[in-house]
């Protein structure tokens, strides 16, 4: 199959774009996959993995985010040093990871709050308490089961995006009156990295 050009990907699908007419499948679960998979899963995936390596910036992708109603993830958490900067909970790593059908548990209750974005909530950022560690499980694409335990900013990068699967917006969980401007939000956090300290 060819690759994807740019321009053939879809668009994001964006609960805050008037616009955008599908933004009800943000809000609504999406549907698991089963196995094996068909020919129209595995275009699905490959659409959803393309979309994903466009983005310079992108730590997570879920595919209701580009209008496809399933149950499938794409992230990574690279050893970076300037993320760690301003994400002193990046203590676990994962190399780019194609997931369908995750779930996670909280571990313990403790919890750690820090901003978040997301393409489908367009030019703001908030901050979200995410649990500090989980355990995970989730299927590849050959229908291999794979599970573990995950800290830190791994750990919400995989909350945040099975959210994505199950209808729900990090934008919904941030407290009433602290979604921020994403110009705003970036201007202090160059202001809180200048002084040494951390955003929040």
């Amino acid at each position: 199959m060819a690759e994807l050009s740019h321009a053939h990907l879809p668009d994001y699908v964006v609960i805050n774009d008037p616009a955008c007419l599908n933004r009800h499948i943000l809000e609504t679960p999406a549907e698991p996959f089963t196995f094996p998979l068909s020919p129209q899963d595995l275009a699905i995936l490959k659409t959803l993995e393309a979309k994903y390596d466009a983005e310079k910036n992108c730590a997570g992708l879920a595919a209701p985010q580009i209008g496809f109603p399933k149950q499938a993830i794409v992230f990574a958490v690279s050893d970076d040093p300037a993320l760690k900067k301003w994400r002193p909970d990046l203590t676990d790593t994962m190399p780019k990871t194609l997931w369908l059908n995750p779930s996670y548990e909280e571990v313990g209750s403790e919890k750690h709050r820090d901003y978040e974005g997301c393409f489908s909530v367009a030019k703001v950022a908030g901050p979200v308490a995410r649990y500090k560690t989980i355990h995970y499980q989730a299927y590849l694409i050959d229908g291999t089961k794979v599970e573990g335990t995950a800290h830190g900013f791994l750990a919400r990068i995989i909350q945040h995006e099975i959210d994505h699967i199950h209808g729900i917006l990090y934008s919904t969980l941030v407290p009433e009156g602290q979604l921020l401007p994403l110009e705003h939000y970036r201007r202090m956090r160059e202001e809180a990295m200048k002084k040494g300290q951390p955003t929040l």
